[in-house]
């Protein structure tokens, strides 16, 4: 939540640490630097708890360079099934996006995922995608996903408008395909409405997945197994709030 990349989440974490990107980018007159820190009821990635279903914090830094260059990471205190404690999970992504002058946007670009305690979990993504106006769309391509040693696909389509002066409302549909194991196949979306005050942000989402017998289980987080062969739905409500810097 709240992460210019549809999460937007690198097997050397230090390498994306968030004061070294500032300092190379902020070199830049031209360079935007941005960036929040905040707690989600439950860290939420791609329908799956990448928290335990705990809440976790997060601190976020994103920065756009005028010639079309970006790049961001973020660190969250998450905490995968397997472990009995927090540990830090680090993301860091860079790439380039264009504005054409029919007002379609494209971007292209590669992340970078690190959990501390648990190497094997560590992945990359490739990305590229489309926007216009308030709708986007993006697919994300990773040879090692999560540890699973699998293949992956990822598509999704995003999108919001306002909903008043305050308010606005925002949704996410994505599909998850493993071309070499149909189990880890699956479907997930999120809708919710957010607001902003005077750098405050807060968001209210209800995050749905649908799971096969693969990659998560009961406890909704990563590295569990599902009770049963049988595909099922799992929705959650969470709560964000962050300050933005």
């Amino acid at each position: 939540m709240f992460l210019r990349m549809p999460q937007p989440f690198h097997r050397q974490p230090g390498a994306f640490a968030l004061t070294g990107l500032a300092c190379i980018f902020a070199a830049s007159a031209q360079a935007q630097v941005s960036g929040s820190a905040g707690i989600v009821s439950d860290y939420m990635y791609r329908g799956i708890s990448l928290s335990s279903g705990k809440p976790a914090a997060r601190l976020s830094l994103d920065i756009d360079g005028a010639a079309g260059w970006f790049a961001g990471g973020q660190v969250v205190s998450g905490q995968l099934a397997p472990q009995s404690h927090r540990n830090a999970q680090w993301l860091g992504y860079g790439g380039y996006a264009q504005r054409l002058q029919s007002g379609l946007s494209w971007e292209a670009g590669v992340s970078a995922y690190a959990f501390h305690g648990a190497p094997d979990w560590n992945f990359r993504e490739v990305f590229a995608g489309l926007s216009f106006e308030n709708y986007s769309a993006r697919l994300h391509y990773s040879p090692d996903y999560l540890g699973f040693r699998e293949r992956t696909l990822y598509a999704e389509l995003n999108g919001g408008g306002s909903l008043g002066p305050a308010w606005r409302y925002f949704w996410r549909g994505g599909y998850l395909a493993a071309p070499g194991n149909a189990e880890s196949n699956r479907a997930e979306g999120r809708l919710g409405i957010g607001t902003a005050f005077e750098g405050w942000q807060m968001q209210l989402s209800l995050d749905t997945v649908r799971l096969r017998n693969q990659g998560a289980g009961a406890s909704g987080g990563y590295g569990s197994r599902a009770s049963s062969p049988s595909s099922r739905m799992h929705s959650k409500l969470v709560l964000g709030l962050a300050r933005s810097f």
